[in-house]
């Protein structure tokens, strides 16, 4: 029980969420305790945004459209959070092809100079992601040799959530909505190695999205994850602490074919983790902190990220 334990811990690597927590997208899979377990869980995530925007002479329609209230030339302070409640879970059909989808739960909010201008929740848009091992060493007891995995995912995120949400008086922006209005694809790559104690992972996805009713795009993008874990077994407990790195790059949205400069742009995030399993129970806990933000001129700058979750595996053994 304890060597399989460990070994599905040590096998299934990290896939990144996507992007942008404003699109209500993730799906976080995390560290199970066993290779090929169907599990379920409830996770959290939070993104704050603090910086000084200048609002140029021609506005930007696509992003922070509270600009229009703000004149032109005149620098203002902006915060925002972006929290995501959601439900999650993964079905394996076999020993090589997984089903994972979520549920999510959207709690947005901004202020302008210390001036609430959006404050919502709602419904977000779910996802299902389909996934398949390529390659890889098989699954068994033997926790002593060198084993590895690629595994590659198609998805899409279903367009449920609102997108025409009113607030003061006024439709909210784009990136404050709970949903983004379109069908998007995703892709995903990852590939793990690990050995006794230690193990690393490199994830990719991307997302494809779609054009919305009224004509707004959002900007294509993708996230790349790089991540080294080591367990420590404490008792019935096992201890997985992590380090890494995350980035996101974005294109630019458009409206109606024509592109928004001001929009898109590429974060470098540290990368801090923990996880906690206790028999078929798990927690989990990450922190992101922003490095560096090289946004377009209307982009809010990252500060933080944070995720947490709560997981219970279905074991097959």
């Amino acid at each position: 029980m304890k060597k399989l334990f460990v070994l599905g811990a040590l096998l299934l690597a990290v896939l990144p969420s996507v992007a942008c927590d404003q699109c209500g997208c993730g799906l976080l899979l995390g560290v199970q305790p066993h290779d090929h377990a169907n599990n379920f869980g409830m996770h959290w995530r939070m993104r704050y945004l603090q910086g000084d925007i200048t609002t140029p002479p021609q506005v930007s329609l696509l992003k922070h459209g509270g600009h229009g209230d703000t004149e032109p030339g005149s620098t203002s302070t902006y915060i925002e959070t972006y929290a995501v409640v959601e439900a999650r879970g993964q079905v394996w059909f076999g020993q090589l092809f997984s089903l994972t989808a979520n549920f999510p739960v959207l709690s947005n909010f901004q202020s302008v100079d210390g001036i609430r201008r959006a404050d919502i929740t709602g419904i977000g848009d779910p996802m299902v992601l389909g996934r398949y091992v390529l390659l890889g060493s098989t699954s068994g007891p033997d926790t002593t040799r060198l084993r590895h995995r690629l595994t590659a995912g198609l998805g899409v995120k279903i367009p449920v959530g609102r997108t025409d949400v009113e607030q003061f008086g006024k439709v909210l922006d784009f990136d404050l909505q709970p949903g983004t209005g379109s069908w998007d694809g995703m892709i995903s790559l990852e590939y793990m190695v690990r050995g006794r104690q230690w193990g690393s992972s490199l994830a990719a996805m991307g997302r494809v999205n779609g054009t919305a009713p009224g004509g707004h795009h959002m900007g294509n993008n993708a996230t790349f994850t790089a991540e080294v874990f080591r367990i420590f077994p404490i008792k019935d407990f096992r201890l997985l602490p992590s380090a890494g790195a995350y980035v996101e790059l974005a294109e630019v949205d458009q409206m109606n074919g024509v592109e928004d400069p001001t929009t898109g742009g590429n974060v470098l995030f540290s990368h801090l983790g923990t996880r906690l399993w206790w028999r078929n129970m798990g927690l989990s806990f990450t922190w992101q902190h922003a490095l560096v933000n090289d946004l377009g001129s209307l982009m809010i700058p990252n500060r933080e990220r944070f995720t947490a979750g709560i997981i219970y595996s279905f074991e097959r053994d």
